[in-house]
């Protein structure tokens, strides 16, 4: 079954570059998002190994993973996909490791489980902390890093992630919430914890984007009633 690795992009340095030569180096294809970074970040891109989809307007993570959703599910007939962030937190040993547990329970969701360590900024542990305590609470399934953006899935989920609503940080939260209701079963795999520079390239913010997330969370509970 082929790997494919897709990567939203936003504003990427030479880390993406480098994680993109690993992947092939892995024999796992490529397909990166370009999710309106500028101009001058157009020289990254063409350095990164695999297939770039471009856009100049920002539209959000969600929107780029669901628009690298639609050209996967074009162009492969069957493939286990790994979706990855392109800021050097997730390697193409911890890709493989997700995809031996995806092999035995292929219609379900795998979930890279960030433990946390000394190397795991403050706001990020307290963050996936109460997350994780609000997620439990209103849905009743205990998921450990439920902000993690290292998952695999096969082709077949392909049509529920293009459903789930959500254009920005909230829709990997949303696609959580809709796998609880679809009775996905959602298996968590540990990797290794990998930040850099406390994590400042990252391009979440937090109080627009949290306060997003926690929305979907409460309109979740309040459907279900």
């Amino acid at each position: 079954m082929k790997i494919v690795a897709l990567i939203p992009s936003l504003a990427p340095d030479e880390k993406l570059v480098k994680l993109t030569k690993q992947l092939e180096k892995d024999k796992i294809d490529i397909v990166i998002v370009n999710d309106g970074s500028e101009k001058k970040y157009d020289e990254v891109f063409e350095k990164c190994s695999g297939h770039v989809i471009s856009y100049r307007e920002n539209k959000g993570k969600g929107y780029a993973l669901k628009k690298g959703l639609k050209y996967i599910d074009e162009k492969y007939k069957e493939a286990y996909i790994i979706t990855m962030d392109s800021d050097g937190q997730h390697t193409t040993k911890d890709a493989y490791k997700l995809c031996d547990v995806l092999k035995e329970n292929k219609s379900s969701l795998i979930l890279g489980k960030r433990i946390r360590n000394e190397k795991m900024p403050l706001r990020s542990t307290m963050g996936n902390r109460i997350t994780r305590f609000v997620f439990r609470t209103f849905t009743g399934v205990d998921v450990y890093d439920t902000q993690t953006g290292l998952r695999a899935f096969t082709k077949e989920l392909i049509p529920f992630m293009l459903k789930t609503k959500g254009d920005r940080f909230e829709y990997e939260m949303n696609v959580l919430l809709d796998a609880t209701r679809e009775k996905i079963k959602i298996i968590e795999v540990p990797i290794e914890t990998i930040y850099i520079e406390n994590n400042k390239s990252s391009h979440y913010k937090v109080v627009r984007d949290s306060f997003m997330i926690y929305k979907q969370i409460f309109n979740f509970k309040f459907k279900r009633k």
